[in-house]
């Protein structure tokens, strides 16, 4: 009897050292706030690290400073599990806002800090952010993004725009500059530049509507508009339909698939087409190089027509 006991118990002692102990949710039920300001006299530029939480920079004519305000969401269990700073060396200022990784089991939202930044108009930016919304307005000068995920909205800039985003949607107004766009996923919008645009996109719809400028676009899927444009268009589309209306210059298109919409086009139209409807109305000219399935409408071309199919 004893030993039949201590078989038992044995095996009570084996089942419950193979236990699995999950540990309970964490909460971000702690909130508190934090203000930061430099001296940006002799700053020239703003480096942004930031982590979760969404973040807004404002360039504000004739302030003198950088002016941080700061919403902190943490556990109340280590309220001061996060990293905020605002520092400066030589004419470079450094905005650091992160809390831990966010990787685990969480209640409602994970941690993170969304932060207000005014600026004054001429500084350059320099943004590194994990994810949550961004939005940039009233910047003179150079404006460098990396963004992994979260929409982005920029407006009024009168300098060169360079970005890099990986997912979420992605709006652009009122540019007077050269505008550089890297986008895997997510709608992209791009309204009243001056300046060039050069866009790699990955999937989402994409829109360009008055520029004066060039515009070149390398996209692998999604639906595609381009109107308005005073200046030249080169298109180079994986699948999804492609309408291009009101430009100034010539358009060159290879399109894999997809119907393609052209309309009103000063110069020549240059296109090489896989598969998909096309209709072409009012170019200075037109040179189809291939044209693949689907139906073919041409009207009012002003020059020269050469159509291979």
């Amino acid at each position: 009897m004893s030993i039949i006991k201590s078989i038992v118990a044995l095996s009570t002692v084996s089942l419950l050292s193979g236990c699995i102990v999950i540990a309970s949710p964490s909460r971000a039920d702690f909130h508190t706030q934090r203000q930061l300001s430099l001296d940006a006299s002799e700053i020239a530029r703003l480096d942004i690290d930031s982590g979760a939480g969404s973040f807004i920079v404002r360039g504000k004519k004739g302030i003198t400073e950088i002016q941080l305000s700061a919403d902190i969401y943490t556990s109340s269990n280590n309220r001061d599990n996060f990293e905020l700073a605002l520092s400066s060396s030589g004419n470079t200022a450094y905005i650091v806002a992160k809390t831990p990784s966010s990787f685990g089991s969480w209640i409602g939202s994970s941690p993170h800090i969304d932060i207000i930044v005014d600026v004054p108009e001429a500084m350059m930016l320099d943004i590194d952010d994990g994810s949550g919304d961004i939005q940039i307005s009233d910047i003179n000068a150079l404006v460098e993004i990396n963004d992994g995920s979260g929409d982005l909205v920029i407006s009024q800039i009168n300098g060169n725009i360079d970005i890099d985003d990986g997912s979420g949607d992605l709006s652009v107004n009122n540019v007077n500059g050269n505008i550089k766009v890297h986008d895997d996923s997510g709608n992209l919008t791009i309204n009243h530049v001056n300046g060039m645009i050069d866009i790699k996109d990955g999937s989402g719809e994409l829109t360009v509507n008055n520029v004066v400028g060039n515009v070149n676009v390398i996209d692998d899927s999604g639906e595609m508009t381009l109107k308005n444009i005073n200046g030249n268009v080169d298109i180079d589309d994986g699948s999804g339909n492609i309408y291009a209306q009101n430009i100034s210059g010539s358009a060159v298109i290879e399109d894999a698939s997809g119907d393609l919409t052209v309309r009103q086009v000063d110069g020549m139209v240059t296109i090489e087409d896989g598969s998909g409807d096309i209709d072409i109305e009012t170019t200075g000219g037109l040179k189809i190089l291939e044209s693949g399935s689907g139906n073919l409408r041409v009207k009012d071309i002003n020059g020269r027509l050469d159509i291979d199919s």
